[in-house]
């Protein structure tokens, strides 16, 4: 359903994601766990483009949502100009060579110093196009399928529960105002909040709109929804709350991939766990797996703190 192939993420000289490469099937909860700076943030903000990856591509339900990255296409460097270029350089050097050894040799050295420039020719363009062509999705359409949920919960403090729920779908004709609130109320009561229609959030305790905000992204009728730590700006006690509307998602089937701290909601809920460190994935697995028999040094010392 979800494809991350080989995402590179770079602020300034920060290299924040170091080659992420990630598969999520529909239904499953995929849960990412790792330590604070370790990109997992950014992984998530990338799959719906909320940050551009600088390498890499993102395919949902098939169609690509970033543009072509090259490096991932042997076929589309074999037709650049640099390829061409160091190629015949090659063969001047070392004519004896093989014509596979070479090939093998041009295209990681291309990889490696990151030679492609921006006009690569004709031929090139051409082979990106091709694969562009019938597969690439407007964001903008891709985004109505992910549901995303924050840290904070970003609920227009100058409308109404109602209105907070009712404004995507209808601003963008998907469904009439009345569909729209008939949908709204069935999830108000879905969670026991059908009485905080009318009331502005900043009425709401911080449970209370995080619950809000996930609906607000269930309104849109996502196939999957993507959690960035959304029990991380709660009280405690209003953990629960949060957590037990992901459980339910969970248990009906939505596709998930949670950023959490929680580690007793990763191992309940997750169908698979994703260990991240210093921008890479460097273990994932079922929960008894993972939390029983972990492989990792780092994540040893990692699960060996926080449970």
């Amino acid at each position: 359903m979800i494809s991350v192939k080989g995402l590179y993420k770079r602020f300034g000289d920060n290299m924040v994601l170091k080659g992420v490469s990630c598969e999520v099937e529909k239904g499953e909860n995929v849960v990412v766990i790792g330590p604070s700076g370790s990109g997992k943030s950014t992984f998530l903000r990338c799959i719906n483009r909320l940050e551009e990856p600088t390498y890499g591509e993102i395919w949902l339900e098939g169609r690509l949502l970033t543009d072509v990255d090259p490096y991932l296409h042997f076929d589309v460097i074999r037709r650049s100009k640099t390829y061409a270029r160091l190629a015949a350089e090659l063969a001047r050097t070392d004519p004896g060579l093989g014509a596979d050894a070479a090939d093998e040799a041009v295209i990681r050295r291309i990889k490696e110093q990151d030679l492609l420039r921006r006009n690569e020719g004709s031929d090139f363009r051409a082979a990106v196009r091709a694969i562009e062509s019938g597969s690439r999705e407007k964001i903008e359409l891709a985004r109505r399928k992910m549901g995303m949920v924050f840290q904070h919960f970003n609920l227009f403090h100058n409308l109404t529960v109602m209105q907070n729920l009712t404004l995507a779908p209808v601003q963008l004709k998907l469904k009439t105002r009345a569909e729209a609130e008939e949908k709204a109320l069935e999830l108000l009561a879905r969670i026991g909040l059908s009485d905080k229609r009318d009331e502005y959030p900043s009425r709401l305790s911080g449970g209370q709109k995080q619950r809000i905000a996930i609906i607000r992204s269930l309104c849109m009728e996502p196939d999957v929804m993507l959690f960035d730590e959304p029990t991380s700006a709660l009280d405690p006690e209003m953990v629960g709350e949060v957590l037990s509307l992901m459980r339910q998602l969970a248990e009906a089937g939505m596709t998930m991939v949670v950023v959490t701290h929680e580690m007793g909601f990763a191992r309940e809920v997750g169908s698979r766990i994703v260990f991240m460190d210093d921008g890479r994935i460097t273990e994932s697995g079922s929960p008894d797996e993972f939390f029983a028999h972990p492989q990792n040094p780092r994540l040893k010392d990692f699960l060996s703190k926080v449970l």
